[in-house]
């Protein structure tokens, strides 16, 4: 809120508690300055506030990279963080009730327990986690879940092709497409890279893609259903391009996604499924090892 906007009346009531909170910080400085401890020798420090020292080994990494000017500063300034941090938090404590200051002990003994633990398990995981999932695996667990992968998309593996009508060599192409030699299938692929530029085809596979992609390729954007039994050739043309297409398999809204489709997010799965059995086994031998040497009771 811009100033001219604070009502006079809560304005003097900012004013003086931060006249208030300044006259604290500084009060508490200057007490610690006449009342300090005595610097360690060990290393000498950069900078101290009431009994907290800091040391140049704080400031490795600081203005790595820059020119010694610029790391020079960098340094100055985060000392300079460094001491208005102590001096607020000096204040802050002195200020804060015991209740709250019970509080915050607690909340803070809690992170530090979890960040723990978590480095833990973290490190327990990079040590004991099978991170390879064969291609055996991803199909037990797609079989088992197939239900699962169902998402109301049609899917198919194809050859497809458009082709400009007037490209020279076009009917050519028409009948190697038709084809089943296995170098007719090399001549429409060498066609397809020589005229790349001018053409939008498909030739892989055993790549699945999604039907809707295909067809809005295609006339009137659909490929009759007759054309997606395996083997038959969808060839027409309107008046500016040749249009092909030679299904090898085809699977319907209603079935699963392919298993190459949804493999990746199998594998996640499966990780994630091996962490947690790690994570559990180690709990559940922890638990029994505690209670054998009865280091915990329940009242």
């Amino acid at each position: 809120m811009p100033l001219d906007f604070i009502p006079p009346s809560l304005a003097i009531d900012s004013m003086s508690y931060y006249r208030h909170l300044i006259a604290l910080l500084f009060l508490g400085v200057l007490q610690a300055c006449n009342n300090g401890p005595e610097a360690p020798t060990e290393e000498n420090p950069l900078a101290r506030v009431y009994d907290n020292y800091l040391y140049g080994s704080a400031l490795d990494g600081i203005g790595k990279g820059l020119s010694p000017k610029d790391s020079a500063q960098q340094a100055e300034l985060y000392i300079d963080k460094w001491i208005m941090d102590q001096m607020l938090l000096g204040v802050a404590k002195k200020q804060l009730p015991n209740q709250e200051a019970q509080r915050i002990n607690r909340l803070a003994e809690s992170y530090k327990a979890s960040l723990t633990i978590a480095y833990f398990e973290q490190e327990l995981i990079n040590r004991e986690l099978d991170t390879m999932v064969t291609p055996v695996q991803l199909a037990q667990y797609y079989n088992a879940n197939k239900e699962q992968y169902i998402a109301g998309e049609s899917w198919l593996r194809c050859h497809f092709i458009r082709v400009p009508r007037k490209l020279e060599g076009v009917d050519k192409l028409r009948n190697w497409f038709k084809s089943d030699k296995k170098s007719d299938e090399e001549k429409v692929k060498q066609f397809c890279l020589s005229n790349e530029s001018q053409m939008i085809f498909a030739l892989e596979k055993d790549r699945w893609v999604k039907y809707k992609r295909v067809a809005d390729r295609l006339p009137d954007n659909r490929l009759p259903s007759s054309y997606l039994q395996k083997g038959r050739v969808f060839d027409r043309s309107d008046s500016k391009y040749v249009y092909l297409c030679k299904v090898f398999e085809y699977k319907d809204k209603n079935e699963p996604a392919p298993l190459a489709e949804v493999q990746d997010e199998i594998s996640r799965i499966i990780l994630h499924q091996r962490r947690q059995l790690i994570l559990d086994q180690v709990r559940k031998e922890a638990r029994a090892k505690a209670k054998e040497g009865n280091v915990f009771e329940r009242f």
